[in-house]
């Protein structure tokens, strides 16, 4: 049995939607600006993000374990939405929402995932674990929108 984590991060940017935008599609740049990402593939010769993408991450938060998972791009409407699946290390689906108003940009990513392997799948089952690795996402997601922010403003430059 796996126990499920509902990871929901929103966060508010300075920016026209056009912005955070390129900055969401790129995510060959992650490593660049996002710590927790040590690497990132996107097959096929196409560097952004869109429908039918599958993107290969390594990602590291607080805690000393890294995932591996990859991602599939189920649907991409510009400047509106997101929808993913993952498999690997996590297995779930994923979807970011954009909207802006008035050159403010709102971004709410939401993911619904099991962990797999067998010994992350165990502790998930224990409450406290659960807590910690809902606080390991904040943690990574924290880094992110930080640094994603003063992505943000260079690009809306």
């Amino acid at each position: 049995m796996h126990k499920e984590f509902n990871l929901v991060t929103k966060c508010t940017f300075q920016a026209p939607i056009k912005a955070v935008w390129d900055v969401t599609v790129n995510v060959k740049a992650y490593p660049e600006w996002w710590p927790c990402i040590s690497n990132t593939v996107i097959e096929g010769g196409e560097p952004r993000l869109q429908e039918n993408s599958n993107i290969h991450y390594r990602i590291k938060g607080f805690l000393p374990y890294s995932l591996q998972f990859q991602t599939h791009v189920t649907r991409c409407i510009p400047f509106s939405r997101i929808e993913m699946t993952a498999s690997g290390d996590l297995e779930g689906t994923g979807i970011t929402f954009f909207d802006e108003d008035n050159g403010i940009t709102k971004a709410t990513f939401h993911w619904n995932v099991v962990l797999i392997p067998p010994w992350l799948n165990h502790l998930s089952q224990w409450r406290l674990f659960h807590k910690i690795f809902i606080w390991n996402h904040d943690f990574a997601m924290r880094y992110a929108v930080k640094n994603m922010r003063k992505r943000v403003r260079h690009a809306a430059l």
